[in-house]
């Protein structure tokens, strides 16, 4: 697969991934190296005697499945009972009535001449029920959706890159860790995490450690 990022997360050197699935990256003995690609679940790898005396090795990622939540419809499978006791619509329905006779009236005339609606075989009246999307509750599943990652991101960077990351690498003070990552989101470091774009917000984070570390109390 090309474009995988690849992060020794020891030494923090990272590379991509060429349009042949290969790559080549610096580590030594026990080193950890982290895959990370769109549709894919991230993995890590330990450097073990046996890969580094190997010429070339194959790494193996699992693509990512997206589980909707579990969605209870409560039916018998006795239709006539599941019919009696369906509950009740809440969405309001129409309040005109139409005749098949109203399918013929003239319109009247306008630029293009006089028309006629169209008579399209024996006329059928609508359903008394109909499917309309939940617009309100798709969008409010959403915004839960999203302010759950936000909240889940400083947990997740921290576990996946490491404190050390943050306090030796970087010199960022434990305490202020998601303080700095707060200071870093205005250069999207959340939306390029959850692309698997990890190995960009790594450099965000080095980038940013400069003046961030200049600031006085």
């Amino acid at each position: 697969m090309s474009d995988v990022h690849i992060i020794n997360l020891n030494s923090y050197v990272g590379t991509i991934s060429n349009e042949y699935g290969d790559f080549e990256i610096t580590a030594k003995l026990n080193d950890s190296i982290l895959f990370s690609s769109i549709e894919y679940e991230t993995k890590k790898i330990r450097i073990t005697e046996n890969l580094l005396k190997s010429t070339n090795f194959t790494v193996f990622l699992i693509p990512s499945v997206n589980q909707l939540k579990e969605v209870f419809i409560g039916l018998t499978g006795n239709l006539a009972f599941d019919l009696r006791n369906k509950p009740k619509d809440t969405i309001p329905t129409h309040t005109f009535s139409f005749t098949e006779a109203d399918l013929k009236k003239d319109l009247g005339s306008d630029i293009h001449g006089p028309k006629s609606a169209p008579f399209v075989g024996p006329f059928k009246p609508l359903p008394a029920m109909a499917t309309i999307p939940n617009f309100a509750y798709e969008k409010e599943q959403k915004l839960k959706r999203e302010i759950t990652k936000l909240k889940e991101f400083p947990i997740k960077i921290r576990k996946e890159l490491g404190i050390k990351f943050f306090t030796e690498k970087l010199q960022i003070p434990e305490e202020k860790i998601d303080n700095f990552i707060s200071y870093c989101e205005y250069r999207e470091i959340i939306k390029k995490y959850y692309g698997k774009r990890l190995f960009e917000v790594i450099e965000i984070f080095k980038e940013e450690s400069i003046p961030y570390n200049q600031i006085k109390e």
